[in-house]
């Protein structure tokens, strides 16, 4: 009897082929990857589908992928998995891990939000935060609620359904947002105004 040894790919080492290859053609940056989008979105429908539109991406870029490594590819990027890549998808795919910088400063947000240092961020931190006295206020409220504030918060990053922010999901939210932000330095400048650090 012989037995069918499946062959697996490796996720990380696969984007970094591809994000290396499309870096050597030019495609650096928001606007670069933006340019590359358009090349391969062939109906300019703001989509890339997954059947012919990316194989050709792939192969106008000069990758050679086997069946199993563009499969993967395809699970990895089509994140709600419809048979289409949208920008956001191919920019968050495309875009490098973020940097240590990056997450030094999304780590002292997250910890500036967490007042208590449970490790997640709920209404009672924003309250605290927003407190007579508080020295930890990361803006003026004006005319809206401090219940407010915290739903638009969960509406941008919460990914569980339950009403908390974990650090992971703090951070997630600003690796979507990231690869729109060329530099280091400028994410630092945008991450010390957004929240007061």
């Amino acid at each position: 009897m012989t037995t069918i040894q499946r062959k697996y790919v490796e996720a990380n080492t696969l984007l970094e082929r591809v994000r290396q290859r499309t870096l050597e053609r030019g495609a650096n940056g928001i606007k670069g990857v933006g340019r590359l989008f358009q090349i391969a979105d062939d109906n300019s429908n703001k989509l890339i589908d997954t059947q012919n539109e990316l194989p050709k991406l792939i192969n106008d870029i000069g990758l050679i992928l086997n069946k199993t490594e563009l499969a993967e590819l395809i699970r990895i990027i089509d994140k709600d998995a419809d048979g289409f890549i949208s920008f956001d998808e191919f920019l968050f795919a495309l875009a490098p891990p973020l940097s240590d910088s990056r997450i030094t400063w999304i780590v002292k947000a997250f910890d500036k939000l967490d007042i208590n240092k449970d490790g997640i961020v709920e209404l009672e931190d924003i309250q605290a935060m927003h407190a007579p006295g508080s020295t930890t206020k990361f803006g003026k409220l004006g005319t809206t609620s401090i219940d407010a504030v915290f739903q638009n918060l969960l509406r941008s990053m919460d990914q569980d359904g339950i009403p908390t922010i974990t650090k992971e999901e703090f951070i997630n939210y600003y690796r979507q947002i990231s690869p729109s932000i060329d530099t280091d330095e400028y994410f630092t400048e945008m991450m010390k105004s957004s929240w007061k650090l």
